[in-house]
């Protein structure tokens, strides 16, 4: 038996964690949250998920911050950028800076799934 995809979702904002969370277990998925981006890495350090959900914007390491680590040591681990600010120049940023995707809050939960199992299939099996 294949064990689930692991998705891990990083924002401070409880409300967004949960509704991820959810969603995506329901999907089968396994989830894994972080608040802030030194949790995130921590949990990648540990175990690097199959894809990663990233906000931009929290206190401490902010998601550009976190991008640049995990480009830096884990290059293979999809990241989605999921962020408050609809600005183009941000998106731009992000995926100038290694993102895959980048999602626009508030998002529609389809949005989220497309681009979850897009980056899992580029990501491949582990």
């Amino acid at each position: 038996m294949t064990r689930p995809r692991r998705v891990l979702v990083v924002d401070d904002d409880p409300r967004i964690t949960a509704l991820l969370r959810d969603y995506l277990a329901g999907a089968g998925y396994q989830v894994d949250l972080a608040q802030h981006g030194g949790d995130a890495l921590t949990l990648i350090q540990h175990d690097p998920p199959d894809v990663v959900l990233l906000d931009i914007e929290m206190p401490g390491m902010n998601g550009f911050d976190v991008l640049q680590r995990l480009r830096a040591g884990y290059p293979s681990v999809p990241v989605i950028i999921v962020t408050a600010n609809s600005d183009i120049a941000v998106t731009g940023q992000a995926l100038a800076k290694g993102a895959f995707n980048c999602i626009t809050k508030p998002f529609e939960l389809s949005r989220i799934a497309e681009a979850v199992q897009a980056a899992v299939g580029l990501h491949g099996r582990s």
